[in-house]
């Protein structure tokens, strides 16, 4: 059953049936028509989701750090210069090999590989659940150099000695020698089909190489071959090679690896940007060539070990962050079920159908659940209910303005639905670029938060639509009955900015100073790197779980938390790893010694029956990775900037960029000064804390917005007006949200409460920031530029009308 939802061509026609029914949807103005389409388009995605998935344990794939999978110690070789003389290897090279190794391995951002440097001139690379058949591509992947050269064909390669063998020949066999140029074997088939290998004579010096290549892509009209544009600089190189050239005589060589894989006659001059390469009749070839083009090696690389390893959060986490994670689900279902009633249980429809439609895009694509991973799927259930509240407060505000429940339902969904649209796109902004620009965990974050967002806005947005359709039209549905436990107030929200400003300078300021004074003793070995602790266990047993327990009693000692693993090498046996600062390495062998008897063991004469060998390992998360994200969050800030200017005006995009990041920089602070240092788990809970923070703000800001267009009088008091419209979302949903993540802090075991707390300090900052941060800067701003936020708002949504009845 399974095979069908992999084919291609099933799934492309699938997916444009349920393109052209969800344009129907929107297209008709028929009630039951829109009801009839609606609940098609939501039973077909669900089934095609739901299918996707099965079996679970196959289709929905772990990181390394939840389900473990293969690693692989990769040693760096020297290259050869033109002269042919080795270089030494040097710690940039390493860097680009990195770099490399990260872009072959995680083209589409669905792997998310956990690689880092090992001593001078070694690197480690772990990928998670890879099975053994797969291990062997991996390793081809790792190794394929893919130099890609081209070089002129000697003219005289063919010149014929006295003995009768060419001059390419007579230098392949060592006999003679030719300044500047060097001889290869090339194999070709004849005219009869049949293969034959010849000598031919290339320059030394490459007329251009990978460097040039702008786009590499299999073929569409041969499936053996691989189409290569370069880019402007090697355009002008191939226009120099050929130029001078002599069609039909002259001809250059195509060198991949040191094999030469093709050596054509010029036809024309001079040459293009476009050519191909051939001869690739390997299933997969192509495809694997293209990829390793656009990420080429600057040095080869050789696979020491291939090892079997542990998750890196151990198995004792994952259990325990499941079960957390449920009875937070649980009781926030509980929480909507009791509160909502009725329209609780439409909630929970939605949420399950939101549930059943992120797991199977995943499983489709082949995307990965890490950590950056939940904590993206953490956001995308808090903002799936966030929708569900911002319809369900709107629909009790028509229906106690006596409005009938149909009527109600209809102007509830026509007023929420700007405010989930306005505050989704803001943060699939920031998604699209972290996915374009940053690596690994952070592209992980950002496709999971990426598709579970259109995943609720399909579900609050149609799903619910449909079935309370459905139970007006069925009779089953005549009233609805909410708690109201958050009561209308009129708190003057703007009347204590000040007092807030000084609140957020006091916090900002504790950050800031908390960074400068501990600096890089802030950081997590995950930044900073240290050393690698290995115990050869052969055939012996050590639970991971105990040994984690043994290294957090002495956390308090420890310069950085100290990470352990367990790998296994066929027919060796288990390892124990344990990454750590260098400055700990004695205090965390000497205590596991001390805690086990099968590492304390001596001989005789007192020496250790198991070695504890050390060596040196960079941060898992260099230099490189900060630098791509911080680039790319800065890009997504822009990119929110510019759309909250064109939906809001520009003083609302000065307050959501400055609330947002006043809520990192606080959160960051916040956690450093609790005594926790940052690593990757952090970098999680941050990207969360940015996405809740914007959402919050856009939400409060629309009902701004609206007030502003509907209300006269004093615009400090029509924004308080509706900021205490806004109160009992904000409550509601700020509530599930960190009910849920208390959940994971209390009972998601150490690793999980770092994650889990920082999280809950920027939930408790951001709400505050979208209330007492954002809005106040709003109406500062705009008094502080001369305008009227009234009429600036009016302006922007009248040049909005516009432009929408112009197309």
């Amino acid at each position: 059953m399974t095979e069908i939802f992999n084919d291609p061509l099933f799934l492309f026609l699938t997916g444009l049936s349920l393109l052209v029914l969800f344009f129907w949807y929107f297209a008709t103005e028929i009630e039951r028509r829109k009801r009839n389409i609606g609940t098609v388009l939501i039973l077909g995605i669900v089934a095609l989701c739901a299918a996707a998935i099965i079996p679970i344990n196959e289709r929905l794939k772990g990181g390394i750090d939840i389900v473990g999978g293969s690693a692989f110690s990769l040693r760096i070789q020297e290259k050869e210069n033109d002269q042919g003389e080795l270089l030494p290897v040097t710690p940039d090279q390493v860097d680009e090999a990195m770099r490399v190794i990260e872009g072959r391995l995680n083209a589409r951002g669905t792997a998310e590989p956990l690689i880092a440097r090992q001593g001078e001139d070694g690197i480690i690379v772990q990928m998670p659940g890879v099975e053994p058949g797969e291990s062997e591509q991996i390793r081809l992947t790792l190794e394929t150099v893919a130099k890609l050269e081209l070089k002129e064909v000697s003219t005289r390669n063919e010149e014929i000695g006295p003995d009768g063998r060419s001059l390419a020949q007579r230098v392949l066999d060592g006999d003679e020698i030719v300044p500047g140029y060097r001889a290869y074997e090339l194999t070709q088939e004849d005219s009869e089909g049949n293969e034959r290998t010849d000598a031919i004579l290339l320059n030394r010096r490459s007329a251009l190489g990978g460097s040039d290549v702008a786009r590499a892509n299999p073929s569409p009209s041969n499936s053996s071959s691989v189409d290569i544009t370069l880019n402007g600089n090697g355009g002008d190189k191939m226009i120099a090679l050929t130029q001078n050239m002599r069609p039909g005589l002259d001809r250059i060589a195509i060198v991949l690896d040191g094999k030469v894989l093709s050596a054509p006659t010029v036809q024309s001059v001079p040459l293009g940007k476009n050519f191909n390469v051939t001869g690739l009749t390997e299933p997969g070839e192509p495809k694997e060539l293209s990829n390793a083009l656009m990420n080429p090696l600057e040095n080869p690389l050789v696979v020491e070990q291939e090892r079997t390893v542990s998750p890196t959060l151990g198995a004792a986490f994952v259990r325990q962050g499941i079960s957390s994670a449920v009875a937070g689900l649980i009781l926030t279902a509980i929480f909507i079920f009791i509160y909502y009633r009725t329209a609780g249980i439409v909630a929970l429809i939605a949420l399950a159908i939101n549930a059943i439609v992120l797991f199977g895009v995943m499983a489709m694509f082949g995307f990965t659940f890490s950590l950056p991973g939940i904590a993206g799927l953490i956001l995308t259930i808090g903002m799936a209910v966030d929708a569900n509240v911002l319809i369900y407060e709107r629909l009790r505000e028509e229906i106690d303005n006596g409005k009938s429940l149909k009527n109600a339902i209809a102007a509830a969904y026509e007023k929420a639905f700007s405010s989930i649209i306005d505050a989704n796109i803001t943060t699939l902004i920031a998604c699209v670029i972290l996915i374009a620009m940053a690596s690994s965990s952070v592209k992980g974050f950002a496709i999971t938060l990426t598709i579970g967002l259109i995943a609720s806005m399909f579900s609050a947005i149609l799903g619910t639509r449909v079935l309370f359709r459905w139970g007006i039209d069925t009779g089953l549905l005549r009233k609805l009955s909410f708690l109201n436990l958050i009561k209308s107030v009129s708190f003057d929200f703007l009347g204590k900015a000040k007092m807030a400003g000084v609140i957020s300078t006091i916090l900002l300021i504790i950050a800031i100073t908390t960074f400068a004074v501990k600096q890089k003793a802030a950081l997590g070995i995950d930044f900073t790197g240290g050393t690698l602790i290995t115990f050869q266990l052969g055939d012996e047993d050590l639970p991971l779980d105990e040994v984690q327990d043994s290294l957090e009693g002495i956390k308090s000692q420890l310069t950085r938390e100290a990470i352990p693993q367990e790998q296994t090498i066929a027919n060796s046996g288990t390892l124990l790893t344990v990454r750590c600062d260098t400055k700990d390495s004695e205090l965390v062998v000497d205590t596991l010694r001390a805690d086990f008897p099968l590492l304390g063991k001596t001989d005789e004469g007192g020496d250790y029956l198991l070695d504890a060998s050390k060596e040196e390992v960079s941060a898992t998360i260099g230099g490189s990775f900060l630098q791509e994200a911080l680039v790319a969050l800065g890009v997504g800030i822009i990119g929110i900037f510019a759309y909250i200017v064109l939906r809001f005006e520009l003083s609302f995009a000065v307050g959501a960029i400055v609330a947002l990041l006043h809520d990192m920089f606080i959160a960051i602070g916040l956690v450093v000064l609790l005594g926790e240092q940052l690593s990757q788990i952090h970098v999680a809970a941050i990207l969360t804390i940015a996405g809740y923070s914007i959402n919050d703000t856009i939400i409060v800001f629309d009902r701004i917005r609206e007030t502003l267009l509907v209300r006269t009088g004093d615009v400090g008091d029509v924004m308080n007006e509706a900021i205490n419209a806004t109160l009992s979302r904000t409550i509601l949903t700020s509530s599930t949200t960190i009910l849920t993540v208390l959940i994971l802090a209390i009972f998601g075991g150490a690793s999980l409460r770092d994650f889990s707390m920082t999280i809950m300090v920027g939930l408790v900052v951001g709400t505050y920031s979208s209330i007492f941060v954002a809005a106040p800067i709003v109406r500062w701003f705009s008094s502080r530029k001369g305008g009227n936020l009234r009429k600036d708002v009016l302006a922007t949504t009248l040049a909005a009308e516009a432009t929408q009845a112009d197309h």
